[in-house]
């Protein structure tokens, strides 16, 4: 995990068949990891190919510290709507006990 600004960034690698890398950004609030059960994170599918997992790596945290910098507020409400998703799924719970 990696902290950028006022979020934390996950990156996560994945094999692509013929033998390279893309990766996965997710983030999040740092403020959210202090007051809520589950943390929402906005969920980025990056589409690039790189030759190992540690070049997958470090793109996405690059195209991460860019977006945060330049982009805040698309991420602002990309995190908003898993707010709001986890709060549907937490009144629904409650709602059948």
């Amino acid at each position: 995990m990696y902290s950028v600004g006022e979020y934390f960034v996950e990156c996560v690698a994945n094999h692509v068949p013929g033998d390279g890398w893309t990766a996965t950004a997710r983030i999040s609030r740092k403020e959210d990891w202090r007051k809520l059960i589950e943390t929402p994170k906005a969920v980025f599918a990056l589409s690039f190919d790189h030759p190992t997992k540690r070049d997958a790596e470090r793109a996405a945290i690059r195209w991460a510290r860019e977006r945060v910098s330049r982009h805040g507020d698309a991420i602002e409400m990309a995190l908003n709507e898993c707010t709001r998703t986890l709060q549907d799924r937490f009144q629904a719970r409650i709602g059948h006990n």
